[in-house]
């Protein structure tokens, strides 16, 4: 019994955990939403990519954009998309070369853009691509397709740190207002039956409903990050709702008293913090693990009995 009642425990603190890490997934895609970091994070890769100018006053990346193609993926006149296919962008930079020459071809198009005081770079790299696919048109495209995957994957490294900043922002908030100590919660959770059981059934119904919930909103229009943010309040007031019926007090209605207590506040807190951080998918796969090891097991008798 000591085994299942210490696993219950575990079970129990995985729940806080995934409640307030959705709750953060959540309130992060709902920022990244609505600051369109991703839009903002694949125009600084483009720049990088297409750093230079098609023609005397006329930089590359600027007239990439303004093209139908690009338009087409953009919110509004001057709206950015947050993604554009490889294909689409080798599609757009060969138009923008051969529309640039009489004759018509790859080299002729990238002999006609400018030189510059600091060097084209722009030119530099369609020239290699141009000599080494032999100024074949379809090798060509793929060639830049996957300079600009090469591009994007650096580009995703700095989205993610620039989230795994973001996500640690909000899971310390979350958890400094709700005084989520997972010392105090693992003592709490170790002596009282009833919390234990009714954590192990909440988690029970998070692991059977929570796979219809996901993925509802996607995208980075305002309406889509409106909808995200709905999520995020949602899950936010659900999981302090869940947790307050299972008998957790949350907020800071008492104190320590002394250093240790304190060191052990900070330390419990500091815990929670970065279990949150890793969001709710990542707890939810291992509680989904957990609970079926639990479901092999004794079943625990019914509360109050």
């Amino acid at each position: 019994m000591f085994g299942l009642e210490t696993l219950d425990v575990l079970i129990g603190l995985m729940t806080v955990y995934f409640m307030f890490g959705i709750a953060c997934t959540a309130i992060v895609e709902a920022i990244s939403a609505w600051a369109s970091i991703r839009s903002q994070n694949l125009e600084t890769a483009l720049k990088e990519l297409f750093s230079g100018d098609l023609a005397p006053g006329q930089p590359f990346i600027t007239k990439f954009f303004e093209h139908p193609l690009i338009q087409s993926l953009s919110k509004g006149e001057n709206g950015r998309p947050s993604y554009i296919p490889p294909d689409l962008v080798a599609r757009v930079v060969e138009a923008l070369i051969v529309g640039r020459a009489a004759t018509a071809t790859l080299a002729a198009g990238v002999q006609l853009l400018p030189d510059t005081v600091d060097k084209n770079r722009i030119k530099g790299i369609l020239e290699t691509l141009v000599t080494q696919t032999g100024n074949d048109a379809a090798r060509f495209r793929y060639a830049v397709a996957k300079q600009f995957d090469a591009v994007m994957d650096r580009a995703s490294g700095w989205y993610k740190r620039r989230m795994q900043t973001t996500t640690l922002i909000v899971a310390a908030v979350l958890v400094l207002s709700g005084n989520i100590d997972s010392i105090n919660l693992s003592t709490l959770l170790a002596s009282n039956p009833d919390t234990r059981a009714k954590l192990v059934a909440i988690a029970h119904e998070k692991v059977t409903n929570e796979l219809a919930l996901r993925d509802k909103a996607k995208g980075d229009s305002v309406q889509q990050a409106e909808e995200k943010v709905k999520i995020a309040e949602t899950k936010y007031d659900s999981a302090v709702s869940e947790l307050q019926s299972a008998g957790f007090t949350l907020g800071w209605k008492e104190y320590p008293h002394d250093f240790i207590g304190w060191l052990t506040k900070v330390a419990g807190l500091l815990v929670t913090i970065f279990a949150v951080s890793l969001g709710g998918p990542f707890w939810f796969d291992i509680l989904q693990r957990v609970m079926q090891v639990r479901s092999t097991g004794p079943k625990p008798s019914p509360v109050g009995k």
